[in-house]
């Protein structure tokens, strides 16, 4: 197994993030088209169209990842995956607990716990990592080549 780097790590974040924010986005769009919600008017009338959204938002790679058994689309599309230390696929328990330390992975802002754990550990990984036993490697039939990188 292969440990992805940062950049395979950061390449998946960013799809996953656009992907979790314009389900969001879209949700809520086609919500206040068809209710024709006034937000102005009446500031209950929101929660129909915010609870939703920011349901997607944060529950998006816990439910992707044990539905796609250790993937989410941003980490397909980058060419890793999730597994347990031994090399096995992570269970649910793994999967709610590294997505549970996302909260102080994020901390103070922009990932900056996540990144900095990044950097001093050996494996390259989040504290979500270090607290599930998981570490996110290539997978080997999906990572593309240096050569496609390059072409």
């Amino acid at each position: 197994m292969r440990v992805a780097g940062l950049g395979h790590r950061s390449y998946a974040f960013v799809v996953d993030w656009h992907i979790r924010v314009l389900a969001a986005l879209g949700w809520i769009t086609i919500l206040v088209l068809a209710l024709r919600l006034d937000w102005n008017a009446n500031a209950a009338a929101a929660w129909p169209a915010i609870a939703p959204a920011a349901m997607i938002y944060f529950l998006y790679h816990p439910l992707i990842e044990i539905l796609m058994r250790g993937q989410s689309p941003g980490k397909r599309v980058a060419g890793v995956r999730i597994v347990m230390r031994g090399g096995g696929t992570p269970g649910v328990g793994a999967i709610l607990i590294r997505n549970a330390m996302r909260l102080i992975d994020c901390l103070p802002a922009l990932y900056m716990t996540g990144l900095i754990s990044c950097f001093v550990t050996r494996d390259q990984v989040r504290l979500g990592d270090l607290a599930a036993g998981t570490l996110l490697v290539l997978d080997e039939q999906r990572a593309p080549s240096a050569a496609d990188r390059t072409a």
